[in-house]
């Protein structure tokens, strides 16, 4: 009898330990399901744009962006880190490694590819010559009652913005100060003290041989934050060259001195520019957008490219002309120019303007 109930007990007790490990086991698959939801269901994070891209060495690299959305937090963009080792001036490729944690501790990682090609052979496009070459001479509508002038050489904005050019900024109370060099005889440094004692930036066109000749100048204008943008290597009517035959002439033009910018200043040329004497077509100003440029002209300027004018002679003419998103072509080799800067740029910001750069519009 003792015997039997023995076997009872024993049975009872394997009951009861096969009825344990069932609870705990049924209890891990639980909390494993629910930790997947968790990570799976409750933390999405994905990356805007490709995952895989290829820019041209010197290029700047613009990120796409990404999303983190967590169920409970909301938007959690400011809890991404982001590792980056991107350097655009070196070909190979790269990763970019994103991570996000929410409060309850999941975690995701994403990766993008960002791989850097060296110099590569650029073509002249079939549809090039579908674009009318027509040499143009650009003016501005230079009003002189400070309203904004509604068109430039014929050229409306829309017109303009079709190709990546531009003649003003928005309607706001902003100056643009542009200056265009190519001799040696100039006010420039004279003219960038007067911008640094101001805390004005400005942006500079310069031609080859004037960055070659003021390499001091140069890594100055650059440590100052001006903008110094493409005006051609030689100043030469680049309509003339916006031809299938003389295409690599085109591109030595806008390549060459971007090359000799960097290797005085270390850093790349921004990628804007100006058509060399105003002198554009349709053409001319497709192909530089192809390049990466944006196209800038002017609309407000005077007579001040010929002959020297005194400092009030310069100061008058540059304050009647001025008007909301006003891009000002200015001739630094002028010496009346130079003298007026200063008491032109006090007075406009007296009248509550400031000043910005082109490459911001």
């Amino acid at each position: 009898m003792e015997q039997k109930h023995k076997k009872i007990i024993f049975g009872i007790v394997i009951l009861i330990s096969i009825s344990i490990a069932y609870i705990c086991y049924q209890t891990i698959v639980h909390k494993k399901e629910a930790t997947k939801v968790r990570n799976d269901d409750s933390l999405m994070f994905t990356l805007k744009g490709k995952n895989m891209i290829t820019i041209r060495i010197g290029d700047s690299y613009q990120e796409p962006g990404y999303e983190a959305i967590d169920r409970e937090e909301g938007n959690i963009n400011s809890k991404v880190s982001v590792k980056n080792t991107l350097n655009v001036d070196i070909p190979g490729t790269y990763q970019i490694t994103y991570t996000v944690t929410n409060k309850k501790g999941d975690k995701k990682e994403l990766k993008r590819f960002i791989t850097v090609e060296g110099n590569k052979v650029i073509k002249y496009k079939d549809n090039y010559d579908d674009i009318d070459n027509t040499l143009k001479t650009w003016w501005s509508g230079n009003k002189k009652d400070h309203t904004r002038p509604v068109e430039g050489a014929g050229n409306t904005e829309e017109i303009l913005k079709q190709y990546g050019a531009y003649y003003m900024g928005p309607d706001e109370k902003v100056i643009y100060l542009t200056f265009d060099e190519g001799s040696n005889d100039t006010y420039t440094s004279e003219i960038v003290d007067v911008l640094n004692e101001n805390d004005v930036k400005a942006t500079f066109f310069f031609c080859q041989g004037f960055i070659k000749g003021n390499p001091d100048l140069m890594k100055k204008i650059a440590q100052s934050g001006h903008s110094v943008g493409n005006h051609t290597a030689n100043h030469y009517s680049m309509p003339a060259l916006a031809t299938r035959t003389n295409f690599e002439k085109y591109l030595n033009e806008i390549e060459e001195i971007e090359k000799t910018y960097k290797e005085i200043t270390g850093v790349n040329m921004d990628k804007v520019y100006r058509e060399p004497k105003g002198e554009y077509s349709y053409r001319s100003l497709q192909i530089v957008h192809d390049l990466g440029y944006k196209s800038y002209f002017w609309s407000a300027d005077h007579y001040d490219f010929d002959y020297d004018v005194s400092k009030q002679k310069a100061f008058d003419e540059l304050e009647k002309r001025y008007h909301n998103g006003a891009i000002y072509l200015i001739h630094p080799k002028n010496k009346g120019n130079y003298e007026a800067m200063d008491s032109f740029i006090k007075h406009m910001k007296g009248l509550g303007y400031s000043f910005g750069l082109v490459r911001d519009i």
